[in-house]
C-alpha cells in the first residue's frame, strides 16, 4: 500500500508519496503541486488523492508493492489513517477515534484477521452488534461506525478498495438524547454553594451562559472586553493523551463557526468578573514566585494561578452536590438547565442557538424540544381558539 501526505517547504505545498524499495524500506517521492501553502491545503489534499489512486493501482497492476502490504490488516490501516489525518481533526475527535481504535475496533478485527482487501460488510454490521450487546449506548457506537466509514472512504478515494462495506450496511439507530437539568431554585441553590469554592468561576460561566466546559476553561481575561461590557468565545482548553501521557491543550479551533460569539455581559456578571481579576490580582501578589505564570491570563485558575482540570470541575461539581443533598446532574448539564430556564422564560430556539453557539438551530431543536411546554401550549389553544371550544 501506498501511502502520502500533504507537506509545506519553501512555502510551497508537496504530495510525498511514501514507497518501499526492495528491502521494505520506505522512500518517499516529493512532487510539487505547484501551489502556494495559503489557502490551498484542501486543494492539494484533492490532487495527492488522486496521486494516491493512481499510484496504486499501477502497483496493484504491476505487483510492485508486495502482498503483505496489499493485504495489510483493516485494524492497522485506521491506525495508519489516523496518523495521516491528524492534523486535520479536531483534537478531542482524533482522541476520541485512536480510543475507540484501540480499546474495540483494533482488537475486534485483529482476531478476525480481517484484510483491507476481503473486509465483508456483514463483519461490520457483526461488530456492531457485538458493541449494542455488550452495552454500549447507540449513539457511541455511531461514534465508531463514523471511523470504519471514514478510514474506508479514504481507502476507496486512493484506489486500494472497490466499494466502502461500511455504505452497505445499516448503521446503528441513533437514541435521541433526553437532557438532563436543574430548575430556576436549583440553580439559586448551586450558585450558592459553590460560592468560594475553586469551581466557583466555571460554574457561573455555564449557569449564566451555558457554555461547553472547555470554551470555560479556555476564557482568558484578553477575552473581556470591559469597556463595551462583552465577552467573546474564541479559545478553548481539551485534555489530549498521547504515549500514555496527560495534558493539557489550548486550540483556537472551536467545534463550529457558530461557537465563536461575542456574548454582552450584564451588570451582575460585570460586577463579579471586575471582582474576580481583583482576587487574581491579589492572590498573584501573595504567592510571588510560586505563583504559576502559565495561565496567567485564563480566568479559571486556582489560588496559585494553576489552571482547572476538566475532570476537577466535573467531579468538584459531583462532590457538592452530594454534599448538600442535590439531584446529582453533570456538570454538562448545567448548559441544559440554561437553556432550560430561557425556554420557560418565553426565549425562542433562535436565541437559544445562539446563546449556546449550535452549528444549527435543528440541533437546538432535537435537544430541547421536549421542553418547550410553552410553545406546546400555544398551539393547542390556538386551536381551541380557532374551533371556539
Amino acid at each position: 500500500m501506498i501511502t502520502g501526505s500533504v507537506q509545506e517547504k519553501s512555502k510551497k505545498l508537496y504530495c510525498v508519496l511514501n514507497f518501499k524499495d526492495e528491502n521494505g524500506k520506505r522512500i518517499p517521492k516529493w512532487i510539487s503541486t505547484g501551489l502556494t501553502a495559503k489557502g490551498n491545503k484542501k486543494r492539494a489534499e484533492s490532487i495527492l488523492e488522486e496521486y494516491l489512486k493512481q499510484a496504486n493501482a499501477e502497483a496493484i497492476k504491476t505487483n510492485t508493492e508486495n502482498i503483505q502490504e496489499r493485504t495489510i490488516l483493516f485494524c492497522d490501516f485506521i491506525g495508519e489513517w489516523l496518523e495521516l489525518h491528524k492534523s486535520n481533526i479536531q483534537t478531542i475527535t482524533y482522541n476520541n477515534y485512536y480510543s475507540i481504535w484501540q480499546k474495540h475496533v483494533k482488537p475486534y478485527f485483529k482476531r478476525l484477521k480481517s484484510t483491507l482487501d476481503n473486509l465483508q460488510p456483514m463483519q461490520i454490521h457483526k461488530y456492531y452488534a457485538d458493541k449494542l450487546k455488550s452495552g454500549l449506548n447507540p449513539n457511541t457506537v455511531l461514534k465508531h461506525h463514523a471511523l470504519i466509514r471514514s478510514t474506508l472512504h479514504y481507502a476507496k478515494k486512493i484506489g486500494l478498495v472497490n466499494v466502502n462495506a461500511a455504505d452497505l450496511i445499516d448503521k446503528p439507530k441513533k437514541k435521541k438524547f433526553i437532557s438532563d437539568y436543574l430548575n430556576k431554585e436549583e440553580i439559586h441553590q448551586v450558585l450558592m454553594f459553590v460560592k468560594n469554592t475553586p469551581i466557583e468561576p466555571a460554574v457561573m460561566f455555564a449557569c449564566y451562559f451555558g457554555l461547553r466546559r472547555s470554551e470555560i476553561l479556555g476564557i482568558k481575561w484578553s477575552a473581556v472586553d470591559f469597556v463595551n461590557k462583552t465577552i467573546t468565545i474564541k479559545h478553548k482548553i481539551v485534555p489530549v493523551v498521547e504515549n500514555g501521557k496527560y495534558r493539557l491543550q489550548g486550540t483556537d479551533s472551536l467545534k463550529t463557526a457558530a461557537s465563536y460569539r461575542t456574548l454582552p455581559l450584564d451588570d451582575n456578571f460585570y460586577y463579579y468578573l471586575i471582582n474576580l481579576k481583583t482576587r487574581h490580582e491579589s492572590n498573584k501578589k501573595l504567592c510571588g514566585k510560586s505563583y504559576n505564570q502559565n495561565y496567567k491570563d485564563y480566568i479559571c485558575v486556582n489560588n496559585v494561578g494553576n489552571i482547572l482540570l476538566p475532570n476537577y470541575v466535573s467531579k468538584t461539581f459531583k462532590s457538592i452536590l452530594i454534599k448538600n443533598g442535590m439531584k446529582i446532574v453533570r456538570f454538562h448539564d448545567l448548559r441544559h438547565s440554561t437553556a432550560s430556564l430561557l425556554l420557560s422564560l418565553g426565549h425562542n430556539f433562535k436565541e437559544i442557538q445562539w446563546l449556546l453557539g449550535h452549528g444549527d438551530i435543528g440541533t437546538t431543536m432535537n435537544i430541547y424540544s421536549h421542553l418547550a411546554t410553552s410553545e406546546k401550549i400555544n398551539v393547542v389553544k390556538g386551536i381551541s381558539n380557532a374551533l371556539d371550544i
